[in-house]
């Protein structure tokens, strides 16, 4: 799971994520500091956005792989 610093559904995501890892089921939780919730789409004028879609495309080939 992927949340941002300045994003106002952040602490609800990772509580979910807390909540999912303690029910068991294996959680990846990523906080992206520095970005705000349309991290998605700053891709290109956000140096930090690129690494946050490395970081997804890296997780992706590692399950996928």
């Amino acid at each position: 799971m992927l949340t941002a610093e300045f994003d106002p559904l952040r602490d609800g995501g990772e509580a979910y994520a807390l909540a999912l890892a303690q029910a068991g089921v294996p959680v990846v939780l990523q906080r992206e500091v520095g970005q705000i919730h349309t991290v998605w789409g700053n891709l290109g004028v956000l140096d930090r956005s690129l690494e946050a879609h490395r970081f997804v495309a890296r997780f992706l080939e590692g399950v996928l792989a």
